[in-house]
């Protein structure tokens, strides 16, 4: 059964980072404007210090995820990635764009720290 989020995967990361593609699906696919910050807006260390600082100025913090949910991520302990959680199947995956990768992936939400990402927590959008 195909998801929302398989046309998606593969794009490449040079059109879209974390923040990019995760704007672009709510704006898609859930018909939000979401004004994230880039992580070419700064780098990824000041994306952090954004994030950080205006997480809660986007979404609010939610114990149970749904479909579309925004998944903050911790990459070498710094606050600095978000994906986009799926429901498929009733399993938990986040769609989101690796740099190392160069594209758009889908993984498992327990899979996150074999691609060294520590999960931060789930957000409704506002």
């Amino acid at each position: 059964m195909a998801h929302w989020s398989d046309r998606y995967l593969g794009l490449p990361y040079a059109e879209a980072d974390c923040a990019e593609l995760a704007a672009r699906v709510q704006r898609e696919v859930f018909g939000r404007e979401i004004g994230l910050p880039s992580e070419r807006d700064g780098g990824p260390f000041a994306l952090s210090d954004r994030i950080a600082q205006h997480r809660g100025d986007y979404a609010e913090q939610v114990s149970r995820p749904r479909d579309g949910d925004a998944v903050l991520m911790r990459a070498r302990g710094r606050l600095n990635h978000i994906g986009v959680y799926c429901d498929i199947g009733g399993e938990g995956w986040v769609l989101h764009a690796l740099r190392n990768a160069a594209q758009a992936c889908r993984h498992r939400v327990t899979d996150l720290p074999r691609h060294q990402l520590e999960l931060e927590g789930y957000y409704r959008w506002l």
